[in-house]
């Protein structure tokens, strides 16, 4: 084993060891700090962590954290591989897990990245659900939204989901540490529809509130204080972007009137063609 190997491993190890006292201690921050370090390294990391949760045939469970250690380790081998996190949850079957291990793997494993369409907008990584009901091109109105925000408010969010509204129990939310926003897409309406625009403002809002907690660097914890910033961070962004329109709209009509031979005169003044 070279030295780059061994550095390697030795990363695992410790970001593995700070999930799993993150998840048995019901510790946020070292939960998702390991979570993080560990999806970024990839595929290298499932060895131990396939280790780690095989330990046990969990099959009776007694305590809340035995859950999260289950939960936990299985949500990240599912992101980093799909495949392996099933071949995984069907060991754990046939070896006789808890029958609340069995419903919490169905429930990982339900989730796949091929129900969703994947691009990239302003240099965010899009993952918007294929069976959104909408009439409108959702990739084109995040561009047109997402255009509206400084760039350097983007950095560092790692993944924006897009899903419908039954996916979410609220309009969107924001994981901090992992860096990720989820957005309820409700707007099953056409383009020139007046619900529409209700709709539309509703899902743009919210977008620019759970940007505002990335921003403003917000823990999990529910604090009426961050929400109060966030909100203020949409409030502005609305606000510079209808400043913006507004300002565009009076140099186009100062255009036309150009064009026109006509002047920002008063109605009654002379105008530039003489009497």
């Amino acid at each position: 084993m070279d030295e780059r190997d061994n550095e390697l491993n030795q990363g695992i190890n410790r970001s593995l060891r700070m999930l799993i006292r993150g998840l048995t201690q019901n510790n946020a921050a070292e939960m998702y700090g390991g979570y993080k370090a560990l999806f970024q390294i990839g595929a290298p990391a499932i060895p131990q962590i396939r280790a780690a949760i095989l330990k046990s045939t969990w099959s009776d469970l007694k305590y809340p954290n035995e859950i999260r250690y289950v939960c936990g380790l299985a949500n990240l081998i599912h992101d980093i591989d799909e495949s392996e996190a099933r071949r995984i949850a069907n060991r754990l079957k046939s070896n006789g897990c808890d029958l609340a291990v069995v419903r919490i793997l169905d429930s990982i494993c339900a989730f796949t990245l091929a129900d969703y369409t994947q691009y990239s907008v302003c240099g965010v990584k899009i993952f918007e659900h294929k069976k959104l009901v909408t009439k409108q091109n959702v990739g084109a109105r995040l561009e047109q939204w997402l255009k509206n925000i400084p760039i350097e408010d983007l950095k560092e969010i790692e993944r924006l989901y897009v899903l419908r509204k039954e996916d979410l129990t609220c309009w969107g939310n924001y994981m901090p540490i992992l860096h990720v926003i989820k957005l309820a897409w409700d707007n099953p309406c056409s383009r020139w529809s007046p619900m529409s625009w209700l709709n539309n403002f509703i899902i743009e809002s919210t977008l620019y509130h759970e940007i505002g907690h990335h921003v403003c660097r917000h823990t999990f914890r529910k604090d009426p204080d961050q929400e109060k910033e966030a909100d203020k961070y949409s409030d502005r962004i609305m606000l510079n972007k209808l400043f913006r329109g507004s300002c565009l709209l009076s140099a186009r009509s100062k255009s036309k009137r150009a064009r026109l031979g006509q002047t920002d005169q008063p109605r009654g003044a002379r105008g530039t063609w003489g009497d």
